[in-house]
C-alpha cells in the first residue's frame, strides 16, 4: 500500500479505502454490519444481505452467480434467480458507493467473469484482518503469538453472519468460517499451554465451547485450562457433560484426547501438587499496549530488589482511573518468575458504588479453593480461614495481588505469614494503617505526564496516535488518566477511518465536569464515557444502563440475558460490544464487571433515560433468574424439600439440569451475588424474594460450612417477612434459622424458633406436613443435644411419635422413615437396642423406595450403633462400612464425621486404640474444617482421654 503515490493507482487499490474519511467498513464476524464513516448503513432485504455476507467471507475471490443461486435458494431457485441476484448486487452498490458512476475505478463490488468480487482487504473487513492476524501468529514464537491471537479473537462478537436466515448451503459456508475461529482458539490455547500460561486461554475456550459441544479437542483444552486455574471440579464436569453428549447424540465413547485430559485432571485431584499446572495462576492478562509509568516501575522494582529485610507488601494508591490495577498487574507479570509457587488475585471492590465490597471471608474461600482446599474443607469463620491460608503459604514463594482495597481491616486477614511471599495492594486510599502496622511500602500513582499519555495513545493506535495537536487535545481532555485514554483509544480503533483530529474536536466540544459522579477526577472523563456510550447499538446501550442496577460484584452472561429479557446469544453480542469499548471488563472468563466510575455514569444515564417501570422490570427479571437458578441448583443437594416459587417473569431463562458437582460449582461461582441478593431484595421491600433466596442457599451453606452466613441470611429474611406480614415466608425463614442455630450448637435458640413455627402453623391453619416437619425437628434437637442443652430422649420420642402419626396420615415415606430413625436413636440411648434395630429395619426400605441414599446411610450408621451397644461388634462394623460408603459417595461431611466418631467407638470396643485415635483425629479435622462446633469439644475430650489425660469419655 505504501508504494502507491499517484491518485489513480490509489483509487484502484481496494486496500486503501480505509484512508478516506467516508470509507466503508464491513463486519461479518457476528451480525452483518457495514459503516460509512461513523454511520451504519441499511443493507436492504434478507437475500440482499446474504449476498453481501457470502462475498465478505470470500473477499477478493470471484463468487459465481451459480454459487450465489445455490446459497440463496438451494434447490428451490426461481427461473429469474440470476436476474434477482443482479438486481440485489446493483442495490448493494448504490448503498456502498452511491456517488460513483457505474464503471468508476475504486468500486467495492465489481463484476468479474461469471460472478462478482468484493474488493476488500484487512483494513476494511474484520474477517480479512482476523485471517491476517492468525496467519501472523502462526509465524511467531508462542509468547509473541498470544497477544496476536487475542487481537484476532477480539474481532468476533458472535457466530459469522449471526441473525441472517440461512439455507443449508449458506449454513455450511458460514460454519466453515466459524471453524476458523475454533481452530484459532485451539492454536492460541496450545501456545498458552506451552509457555505455562494456560489460564489465559480460558476466556476464549469458555466462549467457543458451548458452540462446539461435541468438539473433543476444544473440550479437552477447556478442561486443562480450568484445572490449571484451580477449577478441577468444573473441569471434571466438562468431561461428564461431553461424554454424555457423545453417547446420546453420536453413540460413541470419548476419544484419546479427551480421556488423556480427564486422566491429567484426576491426577491433580488425587495427588495435588504432583501434577503439572496445579499451582494457581490467577493474574489478569497483562496489557500488550501497556505504556508509561517507567519511573514508577523502576522505583518499585528497585524497592523489591534492594529490600533488607525483604519487602513483603507494596501498597499502591491513587485516584480512580489512574491505572492502579493495570500498573500492579504489569509489575506482577514482570516479576512473576521470582514466585514459582503461583499467583493469587482478587478484586475486593472496596469502593463499589453499591457499597458491596468483597468480604475477607469470601476472598479467602476463593484463595483456599485455588490452593486445592476443597470447599467442604474450608473453615467457617474468617479467623480459621486466614490461619489455614497462612499455613498453605508457609515456606512458599507466592505472589498475591489484592486489588481495590477499602482499608486495613479488609486486607489484614488476606496477608500471608511467609516473608518469602509478596503482596501488592491497590487502593484509592493511602493505606497508612497497613504501612504503620504491617510494614507496607507505599507508593502513590498520579495522572501520567503528557509525554507518557502520548505514548499510551501511540501504543494503542500506532501512527494515528502521533498527531501532535490532536493527541495534546485528547490528553488534556482525559487529564492524564489511563482509564480515559484507554477508552478513547478503544473508540478510535473502532473507527479507523476517522481522523484523530475529528475525535479530539468532538471530545473537546463535549467537555464537562464530573460533578454528578462525586469524585475528583479530571474534568473530561465523562465526555470520554459519553462518546463511547453514544456509539453503542440500542440493545448494548440499554444493557449498559441496566447493568448499573445490578448489585454485583460481577455478572455472568446468562444473568445479563435475563436482566435484558433477551436470548443468550443477543446478550453475548451486547456484552462483546461493551467489552470491546471497555465499558465493561471480562475479569474472569464469562463474568463481567464495571469500573466504579463507569457504573456511576451508567446509573446517571439510566435514571435520565429509562422509565422507572423499565428499571423495575429488569431488576425483577434478574431476581427471578437468581432465585429460580439457585433453587434448581439446590435440588440435587436437597431433593425432597423444594423451595416454593413464584411464576417466572417473561424473558427470564434460569439455569437448569444440575447434578451435585455442577450445582456446587455454580453456587460457588455465584455465592457472593446470591447472598447479596437477599439484602438487596429486603432493601427493595421484596420479602418474598429474600426468604426464597435464603432458603435456596441454606443447603449449600450447610454443605460448605458457611454456618454463620446461613444464620445471618435466614435472620435477615425472617425480619423482612415479619415486617411484611408474610406468614408463609416467616414460617420458612423461622425453620431455616432454627436449622442454622442447631448446626451451630445453639439448641435453645433452635427450639425457640421451632416453637414460633408451631404457633404460626396453628394461627394460620397450615397443613399437617408443616406440623409434622417441625415436630420432627424438635425431636432431632432434643435427641442430639447441643452446646447449651442436654439430650432428652423421652421427650424427643414423644415429638417423633406425633410427627409419625401426621406423616402416615399424609402417606409421606421420607417423613415416616426419619421419624422411625429418630425413635430408634432414642430407644438405643435408653437401652432398648433390639427395639431400635426393629425400627431401623422398618425405615431402610422407605429410604430405598424414594432413592434417599443419605437417609439410607444414616439408618445403617444407627444400626451399627445399636449393634455396638449390644456387643455384636462384627455386625456393627459391617453396617458402618455400608454407611461410610454411601456418605462418602454423597460427600456429606457432617455424616462422614459422625461415622468416623462411631468407627472410633467400635475400635475401642475391639481393643484397637490406635484405630480409634486415627478415626477420631479424622473426625476432628472434618468438624473443624466443616464448622460443626458442638462436636469439637467432645472429640478433643475423647482424644485426650485416649492419651491418658483424663478418664475415658463415653459418647453421649
Amino acid at each position: 500500500m505504501t508504494g502507491h503515490n499517484d491518485a489513480d493507482a490509489y483509487a484502484d487499490d481496494p486496500t486503501n479505502h480505509a484512508m478516506s474519511e467516508e470509507a466503508v467498513r464491513f463486519g461479518v464476524l457476528g451480525p452483518l454490519r457495514v459503516w460509512r464513516g461513523r454511520r451504519e448503513l441499511d443493507l436492504g432485504p434478507p437475500r440482499q444481505r446474504l449476498i453481501l455476507a457470502v462475498l465478505l467471507v470470500r473477499p477478493g475471490d470471484m463468487v459465481s452467480a451459480d454459487d450465489l443461486v445455490d446459497v440463496l435458494w438451494d434447490s428451490a431457485a426461481p427461473a429469474s434467480a440470476k436476474n434477482l441476484i443482479h438486481r440485489y448486487v446493483g442495490a448493494l452498490r448504490r448503498v456502498l458507493e452511491p456517488d460513483l458512476p457505474p464503471r468508476a475505478a475504486g468500486r467495492w463490488l465489481v463484476r468479474q467473469g461469471p460472478g462478482y468480487v468484493l474488493r476488500a482487504g484487512k483494513d476494511s473487513t474484520d474477517i480479512a484482518a482476523f485471517r491476517d492476524l492468525v496467519a501472523t501468529a502462526r509465524t511467531q514464537s508462542d509468547a509473541e503469538a498470544l497477544p496476536t491471537y487475542y487481537q484476532a479473537l477480539e474481532m468476533w462478537s458472535g457466530e459469522c453472519a449471526d441473525g441472517l436466515a440461512l439455507t443449508p448451503a449458506a449454513e455450511a459456508l458460514f460454519a466453515s468460517v466459524n471453524n476458523e475461529f475454533t481452530t484459532a482458539v485451539a492454536a492460541m490455547a496450545d501456545a498458552a499451554f506451552r509457555v505455562g500460561r494456560a489460564p489465559e486461554a480460558l476466556r476464549a475456550l469458555h466462549w467457543v465451547s458451548p458452540q462446539v459441544p461435541l468438539n473433543e479437542g476444544i473440550q479437552a483444552r477447556l478442561m486443562l485450562a480450568l484445572a490449571a486455574s484451580g477449577n478441577q471440579t468444573e473441569a471434571l464436569q466438562v468431561y461428564r457433560a461431553t461424554t454424555e453428549r457423545l453417547a446420546d447424540e453420536l453413540g460413541i465413547d470419548p476419544g484419546q484426547e479427551l480421556r488423556a485430559a480427564y486422566a491429567q485432571v484426576r491426577q491433580q485431584v488425587e495427588q495435588p501438587g504432583d501434577a503439572l499446572g496445579t499451582r494457581p495462576a490467577q493474574l489478569p492478562m497483562d496489557l500488550s499496549t501497556f505504556g508509561g509509568r517507567r519511573a514508577e516501575l523502576d522505583y518499585l522494582r528497585s524497592l523489591l530488589e534492594s529490600g533488607d529485610p525483604p519487602v513483603t507488601i507494596v501498597a499502591i494508591d491513587g485516584m480512580p482511573g489512574a491505572g492502579k490495577t493495570t500498573t500492579a498487574v504489569h509489575l506482577a507479570h514482570e516479576i512473576v518468575d521470582r514466585y514459582p509457587d503461583g499467583q493469587l488475585y482478587v478484586n475486593l471492590r472496596g469502593f463499589d458504588p453499591s457499597g458491596l465490597a468483597v468480604s475477607p471471608s469470601t476472598a479467602l474461600v476463593g484463595f483456599l479453593t485455588a490452593l486445592g482446599i476443597q470447599g467442604d474443607r474450608v473453615p467457617p469463620d474468617v479467623a480459621s480461614q486466614s490461619a489455614l491460608f497462612r499455613t498453605c503459604l508457609a515456606g512458599k514463594r507466592m505472589l498475591v495481588v489484592l486489588d481495590n482495597v477499602r482499608d486495613r481491616e479488609q486486607v489484614l486477614p488476606l496477608l500471608p505469614g511467609a516473608p518469602s511471599c509478596l503482596v501488592i495492594v491497590t487502593s484509592r486510599n493511602r493505606m497508612t494503617g497497613l504501612v504503620a502496622m504491617e510494614g507496607a511500602r507505599p507508593y502513590t500513582l498520579d495522572p501520567v505526564p503528557v509525554e507518557e499519555a502520548r505514548e499510551i495513545l501511540a501504543l494503542r493506535l500506532g501512527a494515528r496516535g502521533r498527531s501532535d495537536a490532536a493527541v495534546d487535545t485528547i490528553v488534556d481532555v482525559c487529564g492524564g488518566l489511563p482509564l480515559a485514554l484507554a477508552m478513547v483509544a478503544a473508540r478510535a480503533a473502532t473507527y479507523p477511518d476517522l481522523p484523530l483530529s475529528a475525535i479530539a474536536e468532538e471530545l473537546h466540544s463535549g467537555h464537562s465536569n464530573l460533578d454528578a459522579l462525586s469524585h475528583d477526577e479530571a474534568r473530561g472523563v465523562r465526555a470520554v464515557f459519553s462518546w463511547s456510550y453514544e456509539a453503542l447499538r440500542p440493545q448494548a446501550a440499554l444493557l449498559f444502563r441496566l447493568l448499573s442496577w445490578h448489585w454485583g460484584p460481577d455478572i455472568s452472561v446468562r444473568a445479563c440475558a435475563s436482566l435484558l429479557g433477551v436470548p443468550l446469544r443477543e446478550a453475548q453480542a451486547s456484552l462483546a460490544e461493551l467489552n470491546r469499548t471497555r465499558l465493561v471488563t471480562e475479569h474472569v472468563p464469562g463474568r463481567f464487571l464495571m469500573h466504579d466510575l463507569v457504573r456511576a455514569y451508567a446509573m446517571e444515564l439510566s435514571r435520565e433515560l429509562d422509565p422507572a417501570e423499565v428499571r423495575e422490570q429488569a431488576v425483577r427479571r434478574v431476581f427471578d433468574y437468581y432465585v429460580h437458578s439457585a433453587v434448581a441448583a439446590s435440588l440435587p443437594l436437597m431433593p425432597h424439600r423444594p423451595v416454593p416459587l413464584e411464576p417466572l417473569s417473561p424473558g427470564v431463562t434460569p439455569e437448569q439440569g444440575f447434578d451435585d458437582a455442577s450445582a456446587c460449582q455454580w453456587l460457588g461461582a455465584e455465592y457472593a451475588v446470591l447472598r447479596t441478593s437477599v439484602g438487596q431484595a429486603i432493601e427493595r421491600g421484596d420479602a418474598g424474594t429474600a426468604w426464597r433466596m435464603a432458603l435456596a442457599l441454606q443447603i449449600f451453606q450447610h454443605y460448605m460450612g458457611y454456618l454463620r452466613d446461613w444464620a445471618s441470611t435466614a435472620r435477615a429474611a425472617l425480619e423482612a417477612t415479619r415486617a411484611a406480614g408474610d406468614q408463609r415466608g416467616q414460617l420458612f425463614a423461622e425453620r431455616s434459622l432454627a436449622g442454622a442455630y442447631y448446626m451451630l450448637g445453639e439448641g435453645q435458640s433452635a427450639l425457640h424458633h421451632l416453637g414460633n413455627i408451631l404457633e404460626l402453623i396453628t394461627a394460620a391453619g397450615l397443613a399437617d406436613e408443616e406440623s409434622a416437619y417441625v415436630e420432627r425437628n424438635i425431636g432431632e434437637v432434643l435427641s442430639m443435644g447441643a452446646l447449651d442443652i442436654e439430650p432428652d430422649y423421652r421427650a424427643a420420642t414423644e415429638h417423633f411419635e406425633r410427627a409419625l402419626t401426621l406423616y402416615r396420615r399424609m402417606d409421606h415415606p421420607q417423613g415416616v422413615a426419619y421419624c422411625l430413625e429418630g425413635m430408634a436413636v432414642c430407644a438405643v440411648k435408653l437401652g432398648a437396642g433390639e427395639r431400635g434395630i426393629e425400627l431401623l429395619n422398618a425405615a431402610i426400605p422407605l429410604h430405598r423406595r424414594i432413592n434417599d441414599r443419605v437417609g439410607e446411610g444414616y439408618a445403617y450408621a444407627k444400626l451399627a450403633e445399636a449393634y455396638l451397644q449390644l456387643g455384636r461388634l462384627d455386625e456393627a462394623a459391617t453396617w458402618l462400612d455400608q454407611a461410610i460408603d454411601l456418605h462418602s459417595k454423597g460427600n456429606h461431611r457432617p455424616m462422614q464425621m459422625d461415622d468416623l466418631v462411631l468407627l472410633g467407638d467400635i475400635r475401642i470396643a475391639q481393643d484397637d486404640p490406635d484405630g480409634a485415635r486415627e478415626a477420631w483425629q479424622k473426625a476432628l479435622r472434618v468438624a473443624e474444617e466443616h464448622g460443626v462446633p458442638y462436636s469439637v469439644p467432645e472429640l478433643q475430650a475423647r482424644l485426650a482421654a485416649l492419651a491418658g489425660d483424663q478418664q475415658q469419655v463415653s459418647r453421649p
